[in-house]
């Protein structure tokens, strides 16, 4: 008798499982896909202990009838080609005809099926892959697959599954990546009873990115749009701001379906060179259009790794592709450097020559009032000069220190330098103060005196109350800082899912747009999150002030930097901003002294 048999079903199936089933993020994978093959436009995925116990999918798409649903377990039934031909000429996520087969044969499943012809739903259920059931039941049209006991019989492979910690996250990696490839699919991710993802769905990948990033790197993103020789390419690249430390950041769609290769990778490398620093890579999302029979995806199972049949042309176009958007942004590239330095430049020739006369003296046209001051200002470090007073100024790295008394002098007010630093004269010595760093001392002073006296501020009520898309991150904290929040003086109250109204803002003096102001705090908590609760308070109050207070290039009225002035004198601590910037340099007649 010879030793090569033919191995059962069963057996057959769970090689055929561990082909295309490795963890439970390729369950949710198979499952997901298939509904976005099934036209679905909301996907549902429910999970429990990092899908090992439940992984629950549902759709609202076309449906599998009745007849169909004891065939679609089988092993390579497929509804998506009918011939070898048709795998040069499909779009569809999946057409092996192995995920449920594959899915079936290692675990406990149910699938709840009904279509829009049906006038009731049908239910299977199945244990190793074999049909224990099958049963009429009320449904509504699409498809609900239940997967429970994942790797009930193959103990091996459930052994190297990892902590549900590491699971959830494999699946959360990759919900987030089908949701910036399918942005006209609303998707919801439900982990352990907890709605951890969800997006509505308007087909604005701009409104993904923000869920998934953020604001400050959905304003940095690039727009791509570009189409040569029947290929098209869409998407975003991130400009210099956004440059990463690693290529997690870094994702390609083929067809809306997410890919590797390597020539690709080397490609867009390229096409940011010189757009990044030493050891960054660059940000991007990418979409390939192009038809199938450019392309192969039946190098493995998963469809992860493709081949091109013009790999070189099509490497050249996404190149392209990317520079194009570079090279036409006002935000990448060389632009940006020779702008600031020009400026820079600009600066100091203003500060060294329109307005120094030769006997070293500011020129005053206008001879302003004089009020009588109690002034304590700070002293930089002796013996400076032009050039690193200008470098002091652009870096804001000052030593400082305090005067032993304070003393009754008259001051003269000079103007604003650069719509940033208001210069006022005290006997031969002249004073710059940032107005953005001194207001946010004025600001951090009288919130944190509020807030410690638990004195909650009075809301500033808007007329119109706003409202805001949050990320599931930035509304968890909201949730759970929302005594802090009110304490503060925001009036703000949950408005649908991951939305919030803001009916009022602290009683302060505003210039910015109010939800900027509530997402700017909001993105600088969750980007420098502490511990302890006083550490979160702490940073909280000096956020709000920050994001509160004027800022450079706003334009004071000789009223405001007068009560500005006045409101700093006040403080038993005027001399650096809640971040530690100083809030005036001085400098003396012998500093501006022209050698």
């Amino acid at each position: 008798m010879g030793n090569i048999v033919l191995l059962d079903d069963l057996t057959i199936n769970k090689i055929a499982a561990g082909e295309v089933i490795e963890r439970p993020a390729n369950v949710v994978k198979e499952l997901v896909e298939n509904s976005l093959d099934a036209g679905a436009t909301l996907i549902i995925a429910e999970i429990k202990n990092g899908g090992k116990t439940l992984i629950k999918v549902t759709d609202n798409g076309k449906g599998i009838s009745k007849d169909d649903m004891p065939i679609s377990i089988e092993r390579h039934a497929t509804s998506k080609i009918r011939k070898v031909e048709d795998l040069e000429n499909t779009y569809t996520m999946g057409f092996r005809g192995e995920a449920l087969a594959s899915i079936s044969a290692i675990s406990e499943m149910t699938m709840i099926s009904k279509t829009l012809e049906e006038t009731t739903g049908y239910k299977i259920q199945t244990i190793a892959g074999n049909v224990v059931d099958i049963e009429e039941c009320g449904a509504q049209t699409g498809t609900t697959i239940i997967v429970e006991k994942l790797f009930f019989n193959t103990p091996v492979r459930y052994k190297f599954l990892k902590q549900d910690a590491t699971e959830n996250k494999y699946i959360k990696e990759w919900v987030h990546k089908v949701a910036l490839a399918n942005p006209q699919v609303s998707f919801k991710l439900i982990s352990d009873g907890k709605q951890v993802f969800f997006s509505n769905g308007n087909g604005k990948i701009e409104d993904i990115i923000y869920l998934l990033y953020g604001k400050e790197i959905k304003e940095n993103l690039l727009k791509v749009d570009y189409e040569e020789n029947n290929i098209k390419i869409t998407g975003v690249v991130g400009n210099t701001m956004v440059a990463r430390d690693t290529r997690k950041d870094q994702i390609i769609f083929l067809n809306k379906r997410h890919i590797q290769n390597v020539a690709l990778i080397s490609s867009a490398d390229q096409a940011f060179k010189g757009a990044t620093g030493i050891g960054k890579y660059g940000f991007y999302i990418l979409n390939l259009e192009m038809p199938a029979n450019y392309y192969d995806v039946n190098v493995h199972p998963t469809k992860i790794e493709v081949r091109f049949n013009e790999e070189h042309e099509i490497t050249r176009i996404l190149y392209h592709a990317i520079k194009n958007s570079i090279l036409n942004s006002e935000f990448l590239g060389n632009n940006q450097n020779e702008n600031k330095e020009k400026y820079i430049e600009n600066e100091f020739e203003f500060l060294t020559t329109n307005k120094i006369e030769s006997n070293g003296e500011f020129n005053i046209t206008s001879k302003p009032d004089l009020p009588k001051m109690d002034v304590t200002f700070l002293k930089i470090e002796e013996n400076n000069n032009l050039q690193n007073i200008e470098r002091q100024l652009e870096n804001q790295k000052v030593e400082l220190r305090k005067r032993e008394e304070k003393r009754i002098v008259e001051y003269k007010y000079i103007g604003i330098l650069f719509r940033t630093y208001i210069i006022i004269e005290v006997e031969d010595e002249i004073y710059l103060i940032d107005q953005h760093a001194a207001h946010e001392r004025v600001l951090y002073e009288q919130i944190k005196e509020n807030y410690k006296k638990h004195i909650q501020r009075n809301s500033q009520l808007m007329l119109i109350p706003e409202v805001v898309t949050l990320t599931h991150q930035e509304m968890e904290f909201v949730r759970e800082n929302k005594e802090m929040l009110v304490n503060i003086g925001f009036d703000i109250e949950e408005f649908g899912e991951n939305t919030l109204k803001i009916n009022g803002i602290p009683d302060l003096e505003y210039r910015a747009k109010t939800t900027n102001i509530f997402l700017d705090i909001l993105d600088e908590m969750l980007t420098n999150q502490r511990t302890s609760i006083k550490d979160i308070e702490e940073r909280f109050i000096a956020t709000v002030a920050c994001k509160a207070a004027v800022k450079a290039n706003m334009d004071l009225t000789r009223q405001e930097v007068d009560k500005l002035i006045q409101n700093l004198l006040s403080l038993n601590n005027p001399y650096t901003c809640p971040h530690g910037r100083p809030t005036t340099i001085k400098i003396s007649r012998e500093d501006l002294k022209i050698c």
